[in-house]
């Protein structure tokens, strides 16, 4: 272990210039981009010899360690290991995109530890190296084979209580192979298990929850399946939400997450619309409601630090909070990052004059709970009511609706 290179990390969570916009992995599921990637077999051997780390690896989570912890070894073959020797991987939280812990490499197995608490969730985690892009540093996942669908590579995996341990072995491009024993959260995962939605009161609708529920039936222990109806909760009724939830196990349905259904009924009419009433955190530790009372209009935009897009767009901000501050128009920035360093880090170098909070912990969650937050940036414009006029994906519109409501503002006052 060493944690404190893992606190040493500020700004590695950089995003790709070309991505359009950011996934935030935190708002629990995403199908084609939950940090899966499919090679084709032509260029398969380039790019896993140019840019990863293939493991093909045998989970197991049966140990003489106690349940109590939460451990991951790592089992190199030789030839994998080389160019990692003396230099640091680290175990990061996919959700929080955070770094976990941290370990020096020095032979041919990696330990992990994560703190185990009582009401520890199985979670994704991903191991990752750190590389340049650009000249800039970032933390790169390390590539995994899928012990389920040949020439496929993921990314993240479930972590479990107990020791769980990837054991890699390679037979070949065009004889891959791996065994998989223990952390059952995986098996649905990497099998591609995923259930359907529809909102329509249509003849099919029926016939799609009757789907969803034989695939929780058979997998009732499964976090995988339990987010994506929290992913979809929008998309689906909410008695039809109901009947599907019903049939996980007990444990399940003890998870914060489960329980999270029961405060999303009482408030789905207003879900993505409602004016955020709940205090967030600032940059002085302290938390507060988004402030200023009394202005013409309140944009709240939703942002992180890893996140390039959200960067990119932020001279666009500073233009309007220029024009419109004084006439009216309240900013709030809401960052969804995991990690409180590397937000102020972010702070320090964008110098946005506005108002700063962070969704984090409880409040993190509200917003999941709340908002139809699947990608950052993303931006709601409300009224001086607080009603919520439009939200945005991108500066472009955001800019010209803002402009425009100024504009038409002059003219009838």
């Amino acid at each position: 272990m060493a944690q404190h290179q893992a606190s040493n990390l500020k700004s590695y969570f950089t995003s790709a210039i070309n991505w359009h916009r950011c996934v935030p992995i935190a708002a629990a599921y995403i199908s084609a981009l939950a940090a899966r990637i499919t090679i084709n077999i032509a260029i398969m051997t380039f790019k896993v010899n140019a840019t990863k780390i293939l493991l093909v690896f045998l989970f197991s989570c049966q140990s003489d360690r106690s349940l109590d912890t939460v451990v991951l070894k790592i089992i190199l073959t030789k030839e994998k290991t080389g160019h990692l020797i003396n230099k640091y991987v680290y175990l990061v939280d996919d959700s929080q995109k955070g770094v976990v812990d941290s370990a020096l490499v020095k032979g041919d197995t990696i330990t992990f530890t994560e703190p185990y608490s009582p009401g520890f969730v199985p979670h994704l985690v991903s191991v990752q190296r750190i590389d340049t892009f650009q000249g800039r540093p970032y933390l790169r996942p390390i590539g995994i084979q899928n012990p389920y669908i040949a020439k496929t590579i993921y990314s993240s995996f479930y972590l479990d209580k107990g020791v769980t341990i990837l054991k890699p072995y390679f037979t070949g491009y065009n004889n891959e192979h791996t065994a998989f024993i223990g952390s059952k959260q995986n098996e649905p995962f990497f099998k591609n298990v995923e259930l359907q939605f529809t909102k329509d009161n249509g003849v099919d609708r029926s016939a799609i929850i009757a789907k969803n529920v034989s695939k929780i039936k058979a997998y009732r222990y499964s976090i995988h399946l339990l987010k994506q109806l929290f992913y979809y909760k929008d998309k689906f009724l909410n008695d039809d939400l109901k009947n599907q939830l019903s049939f996980f196990d007990d444990d399940i349905k003890k998870t914060p997450l489960f329980e999270s259904f029961s405060e999303y009924f009482t408030t789905s009419s207003m879900y993505d619309k409602a004016f955020p009433l709940i205090e967030f955190e600032n940059q002085n530790g302290s938390y507060q409601k988004i402030h200023r009372d009394g202005a013409a209009y309140y944009l709240i935009v939703y942002w992180a630090s890893w996140c390039g897009p959200c960067r990119k767009e932020i001279p666009d901000i500073v233009d309007l909070y220029t024009k419109f501050n004084k006439r009216g128009l309240a900013i709030t920035s809401i960052s969804i990052d995991g990690d409180k360093h590397n937000w102020n880090t972010a702070l320090q170098q964008e110098k946005m004059p506005w108002q700063q909070l962070i969704a984090i912990d409880s409040s993190k969650a509200y917003i999941d709970l709340h908002y139809n937050i699947k990608a950052i940036p993303k931006a709601y414009l409300f009224n001086g009511k607080k009603e919520l006029i439009k939200t945005f994906d991108d500066a472009l519109m955001m800019t010209k609706t803002i402009d425009q409501l100024f504009e038409n503002a002059k003219y009838t006052q």
